[in-house]
């Protein structure tokens, strides 16, 4: 809920749905409740919304319900890295060449080399975003413990496209990066249960029927 003076004043405070908004809620009903004291009426401060159209002239606020000014109060961590720690990022997880990464942001190589030492920013918001998000899909790939990002990036598993493909075109990436993610790790674990099963596998001399081993007697 929020108040808001009529008289004299130009700006709206609002509060945001939390336990000081809450108090500040009940501060403003009480406040309201006790500039009518006196009129000769009942007004409950629980029952604000019954009586406030009919006092609203009398008294220097005006009342709304807070779930017009709701705003979550969960905040993204905001990502503080420059363009030259993006590109660092992406060098050590996705592991790409000077070249490969050049011609991916459509520069030459000499001009990558200035903004990875900082020495140059670019002017093209749209490459700082590419080398943005790119960073952020190798802190997917970082984060989920992969070390093969270089491949995976580069799947088409997307319509005959691959990640870097939708990155390229500004597509959403969250999703495609997850399943990529999810992907490779069930095929690790499908890997490390192959090389177990093949580890108890009693031995046999099956070996024996297509080499021959000189000093050895076959069976």
């Amino acid at each position: 809920m929020y108040a808001t003076p009529t008289g004299g004043f130009t700006t709206t405070e609002r509060y945001s749905s939390n336990p000081s908004s809450s108090c500040m809620t009940g501060i403003v009903a009480v406040a309201a409740s006790l500039l009518l004291v006196g009129t000769g009426a009942s007004y409950p401060i629980n029952a604000y919304k019954q009586w406030r159209q009919y006092v609203q002239p009398k008294v220097q606020f005006t009342f709304d319900s807070i779930e017009s000014a709701y705003t979550p109060t969960y905040a993204p961590e905001v990502d503080v890295r420059n363009v030259a720690q993006h590109l660092a990022n992406i060098r050590e997880v996705i592991s790409p060449s000077m070249s490969e990464l050049a011609k991916d942001l459509a520069i030459t190589r000499q001009a990558l080399y200035k903004w990875l030492s900082g020495e140059n920013q670019p002017d093209d918001n749209s490459k700082v975003q590419f080398i943005t998000n790119l960073s952020n899909v190798a802190d997917e790939f970082s984060n989920a413990g992969l070390d093969d990002a270089k491949l995976l990036i580069k799947m088409k598993a997307f319509d005959g496209q691959s990640l870097m493909d939708l990155i390229k075109q500004g597509e959403d990436w969250h999703k495609p990066v997850q399943l990529l993610i999810d992907e490779a790790k069930a095929m690790s674990i499908a890997a490390d249960k192959a090389n177990f099963a093949e580890s108890k596998a009693k031995p046999t001399n099956g070996w024996k029927s297509s080499v021959s081993i000189p000093g050895t007697v076959e069976d």
